[in-house]
C-alpha cells in the first residue's frame, strides 16, 4: 500500500535527460564577420569633441579657464580644467597636477565602481596625463582637472576617453603642454586584439595605452589579465596607430573651437 501513495505536491522529472546543444563556432570565426555593431577589428565607434565653456561644478568656484566634452557612440564624458592658479606649496618650482574622476550616479547599468575605484582612476590618470604638461612653466601653481563620466560603456574605453577629454580640456584652457596626449583601448578576443571594445564587448584581458604622437612617446599603459610578451608588443603597437588618428580628431576639435 505504501508504494502506491504518490505526493501530488511533487513535480516529476522526464522519463531521460537530453544532453544540451553548445555552440561550435570558435571565436575568432564569430569576429571575422564583424562585430555586432558593423564595425571591423581595428575601428573605433564614432567621435565626437567639442572644446567650449561649461557651467562650474559643485567642488569649485567660478568658471573653468577651460571646459572640453567627448563623446564616442555610447560613451559621454565632459571636463573642466581650473589653472593655474595659487598653489598650496608656495616655495613649489613647478606647478601640481591633479585629477578628480568621478561616475554620475545613471553613468553605468550596473553600480560595480566604489569611490576607491574613482580614487585609483584619478592618479592613474594625472599620472597619465601629467607628464605631457609643462609644470615648470607654472611655479607656485596647481592644475586641476574635473572628468565626470555622464554615460560609460566599456571600462577601458571609458577611461580612454576620459584621457582624451582631459587632453582637448588642457588644450582649451592654453596650458603649456609638450604634446596632447591620445589614449585608446584594446581587448583580446581568442587570439585576436579588438579596437575599442563595448561593455559587452569586453574581455578577460584588456590594454590601455596613451601616446604622445609629435614627440613619440608613451605616457601610460594600463592592462588586465595575462598575455605574452609577443601580445603585448603588438597591442601597444596597435593602440599607438590608432592614438594617431585620435590625435587628429582632437587637433580638428582644437581648430573649430578657434573658428
Amino acid at each position: 500500500m505504501s508504494g502506491a501513495v504518490q505526493d501530488r505536491r511533487r513535480i516529476n522529472g522526464p522519463g531521460r535527460s537530453v544532453e544540451p546543444i553548445y555552440t561550435t563556432t570558435p571565436l575568432d570565426a564569430s569576429l571575422a564577420k564583424g562585430r555586432s555593431d558593423g564595425r571591423g577589428l581595428d575601428h573605433m565607434r564614432p567621435i565626437y569633441a567639442k572644446a567650449g565653456p561649461i557651467a562650474s561644478t559643485a567642488q569649485t568656484t567660478g568658471s573653468a579657464s577651460g571646459s572640453a566634452f567627448y563623446e564616442q557612440g555610447s560613451i559621454r564624458i565632459s571636463c573642466a580644467v581650473y589653472g593655474p592658479r595659487s598653489g598650496r606649496k608656495t616655495n613649489a618650482r613647478r606647478a601640481h597636477f591633479e585629477c578628480d574622476f568621478q561616475y554620475a550616479p545613471f553613468a553605468c547599468s550596473s553600480r560595480t565602481h566604489t569611490q576607491t575605484d574613482e580614487h585609483e582612476i584619478s592618479l592613474f590618470l594625472s599620472n597619465t596625463v601629467g607628464p605631457a604638461i609643462r609644470l615648470d612653466s607654472y611655479p607656485k601653481s596647481s592644475i586641476d582637472a574635473y572628468v565626470t563620466v555622464i554615460e560609460s560603456d566599456g571600462k577601458m574605453a571609458t577611461l580612454a576617453a576620459a584621457i582624451n577629454c582631459i587632453s582637448l580640456a588642457l588644450a582649451d584652457a592654453g596650458i603649456e603642454m609638450y604634446d596632447t596626449v591620445a589614449a585608446c583601448s584594446m581587448g583580446l578576443r581568442g587570439s585576436q586584439w579588438v579596437v575599442d571594445c563595448t561593455q559587452m564587448e569586453e574581455a578577460e584581458c584588456s590594454m590601455l595605452v596613451a601616446y604622445m604622437p609629435s614627440v613619440d612617446e608613451v605616457t601610460g599603459v594600463l592592462q588586465n589579465g595575462k598575455t605574452s610578451l609577443e601580445m603585448h608588443e603588438q597591442a601597444v603597437q596597435a593602440c599607438t596607430n590608432v592614438c594617431v588618428r585620435v590625435y587628429a580628431v582632437i587637433c580638428r576639435a582644437l581648430q573649430a573651437s578657434l573658428e
